[in-house]
């Protein structure tokens, strides 16, 4: 039952339950101590009676006490220090009679407690006419003769034992105990004294233990509605946002109750709409980019579909080799176009997850240029690349992904190196500045079209005012940017004339690790 509460949709009821079942574990012990206590307390106090029997018992000892009224009472009179601490003592003999009742000694005000009004009763209903004459202005004794009687006959089975009695609205306290004289002769002390006090400590502690629970409630129920408001509450908002998050409604946030607190929940809500629109970033990107790859395909395949019909009707070996040319063309564009997307689906997929990290960036950018020194297409075409670095510093750390990056510089110097003309070089120039490492390469190729510089970093664009292009599908600059922006750095492209030569700047900018 417990765990199937427990195991509740509603936090707030779980937290509910288990509080109950723990004040319930709390008040069972609770009810036992509180069962306990005055038990412990009158043991207590008996205690403190029997130190006082044994007292008397030695004393009756040592004077040679004899089991008469008259012999009793003088000592009585004369140990009445054995009664500072005690209201009343009694002693009985074998036969149930009463011999002695202190509180009929004529002593010092001071000695007894004269609170009590007590009637002297003989134990076998044989009058003392001694202690009667004393009783007729007195009422009656605090404790019931019954209970007294009742009590009394015990002894013939145990030693000594406490009893408890409420008389008159007061708590009393009996200790009854048999004592052996030298003689042999068997002696019964009865202790009675007033405790109201223990009544007072047990009620103070209930009423301590109810206090408790009223404010372990108060603050339960306090900590509750904490709870609701401000965990609870945002929690199942957040929960509502994740179902009803859809490609529909893009760019969804939080009001602002929830995503500007600066605890974790607030956090969290950032966190869950960030990642939410993000996705939404790489659905529409998606999108976009099959929507491109779609249009792009469909003009080599159209030329592809006019190419291979006038072939058929062509009979010039001149024009059936110039289709020809064209066919190819258009294969080699769709295959470049299919190449690279599938390349970068996988760069996508790979970036999500690349763990980022710290890294120096200069040799990661010697390693891509030797590579470059000694591939085909750049010994065919006799190209050096030249490395400087411009600044004295040399190391340029910058944390982001060091695969990413490489792909950065790759992507960057094939561009170079396709639009170069042959015999040529392309530099990579390397400098530091305002917490930034500035990455440029220049080459020495037709350079950008001036009217179309913004759409250099589109995808699919490849125009450059060289027939080169058309070996180039579009989307290097575009997976250049795309990786740059990630690691919040900037990007831009421009031409360069100088010494009679010109080309195109390709500038890029990281920040530096601190």
């Amino acid at each position: 039952m417990i765990a199937r509460l427990l195991s509740s949709r509603s936090l707030l009821a779980q937290f509910l339950v288990f509080n109950l079942f723990t004040f319930a574990i709390l008040g069972f012990f609770t009810f036992l101590y509180l069962r306990a206590i005055q038990p412990e307390l009158i043991s207590q106090r008996s205690n403190q009676h029997l130190r006082v029997i044994k007292n008397i018992e030695a004393n009756l000892n040592i004077q040679q006490t004899k089991m008469a009224s008259k012999d009793l009472k003088e000592f009585l009179t004369k140990s009445k220090f054995l009664l500072d601490e005690v209201d009343q003592i009694r002693f009985i003999n074998n036969d149930k009679e009463l011999l002695l009742d202190s509180i009929f000694l004529d002593l010092d005000e001071t000695v007894f407690s004269k609170a009590l009004i007590i009637e002297q009763l003989s134990l076998k209903n044989k009058a003392i006419e001694e202690e009667k004459t004393k009783t007729e202005n007195s009422n009656q004794d605090f404790s019931n003769q019954i209970f007294f009687k009742q009590q009394v006959n015990r002894l013939s089975d145990i030693n000594n034992f406490s009893a408890t009695e409420i008389s008159k609205k007061n708590f009393i306290v009996h200790t009854f105990s048999k004592i052996l004289l030298e003689n042999n002769e068997q002696l019964i002390v009865v202790i009675s004294e007033i405790s109201n006090e223990i009544m007072l400590a047990v009620e103070e502690r209930k009423n301590f233990v109810l206090r408790s629970v009223v404010v372990a409630a108060v603050i339960i129920l306090i900590f509750s509605l904490f709870l609701n408001a401000y965990i609870i509450k945002p929690i199942r908002e957040l929960n509502v946002f994740a179902n009803q998050a859809s490609p529909e409604r893009k760019k969804i946030n939080f009001t602002n109750k929830i995503e500007n607190r600066d605890d974790e929940i607030g956090n969290l809500s950032r966190s869950l709409s960030e990642m939410t629109n993000t996705l939404y970033d790489r659905i529409d990107l998606a999108e976009r980019f099959a929507s491109d790859l779609t249009h792009e395909i469909r003009n080599p395949l159209a030329s592809l579909k006019g190419a291979s019909d006038l072939l058929n009707d062509t009979e010039d070996d001149t024009k059936r080799n110039k289709l020809l040319k064209i066919i190819a063309n258009d294969v080699d564009r769709i295959e470049r176009l299919i190449t690279d997307y599938s390349q970068v689906l996988k760069d996508e997929a790979t970036q999500s997850r690349s763990a980022a990290k710290e890294f120096d960036l200069i040799p990661v950018i010697k390693s891509v240029i030797e590579d470059f020194n000694t591939n085909q297409k750049t010994l065919q075409k006799k190209i050096s690349i030249v490395f400087k670095n411009t600044s004295k510093e040399k190391v340029a750390p910058i944390f982001g992904m060091e695969s990413r990056i490489e792909q950065v510089i790759a992507n960057v110097l094939e561009n170079a190196v396709s639009f170069s003309p042959k015999n040529e070089k392309v530099e990579l120039l390397i400098s530091q500045k305002d917490k930034k490492v500035q990455i440029r390469v220049k080459d020495n190729g037709p350079g950008f079209d001036e009217k179309n510089l913004s759409k250099i970093f589109e995808r699919f664009y490849s125009d450059r005012p060289d027939v080169s292009s058309i070996n180039h599908s579009g989307l290097g600059l575009n997976i250049v940017k795309n990786i740059i922006d990630s690691h919040k750095g900037s990007i831009e492209a421009y031409n360069f004339s100088k010494n009679s030569k010109s080309g195109a700047v390709i500038d890029i900018k990281l920040p530096l690790r601190n």
